[in-house]
């Protein structure tokens, strides 16, 4: 069975101490000891997009947000760059669709983890969410309220932590 291990945003804009990093640092260390591939989807704002024109959102245009946080640069992941909520795009999705079963780490549980997850879902892939893994700059209830959804969206049996991996 060929694994895919999806990092989603472990760059620095959206580091917090309390926050994100913890869950940022433990995906570090399971990139690390995956039996499977593992690559990292990388956010980068687009000026023309509606997070600039719409919810006039500037951020994410330079290195001081879109850079890796320092812990994964070591891991010389391969980086797909999206300007989406999601990170299943043209580029991603056939090499998505060449395994069996796809795991989802990073940031942030309510948004992109849920939304990568759910478009996998979609295209008939299997799909678990490691959740000591994924965080969100939302708060803990919203997380925990995400985590309850995805439970329903793509089943209680993927939502795994990593030691189980």
């Amino acid at each position: 069975m060929r694994s895919l291990l999806l990092v989603i945003d472990l760059q620095k804009g959206w580091r917090h101490k309390t926050a994100t990093e913890p869950a940022m640092l433990k995906a570090v260390e399971l990139c690390k000891k995956f039996k499977g591939d593992v690559i990292h989807c990388c956010f980068k704002n687009d000026p023309a997009s509606l997070f600039h024109t719409q919810l006039h959102w500037e951020r994410f245009v330079d290195a001081e947000d879109t850079d890796q946080i320092p812990e994964a640069v070591p891991l010389k992941l391969p980086i797909y760059w999206r300007s989406t909520y999601s990170c299943v795009n043209q580029e991603t999705l056939p090499l998505i669709k060449q395994y069996d079963h796809v795991y989802i780490v990073g940031v942030f549980t309510d948004i992109s983890v849920t939304a990568t997850a759910m478009e996998i879902f979609d295209h008939t892939i299997p799909v678990s969410i490691v959740v000591d893994c994924v965080a969100t700059l939302h708060g803990q209830a919203i997380h925990e309220n995400s985590l309850r959804s995805l439970d329903f969206a793509i089943g209680k049996q993927n939502l795994v932590e990593s030691e189980s991996l």
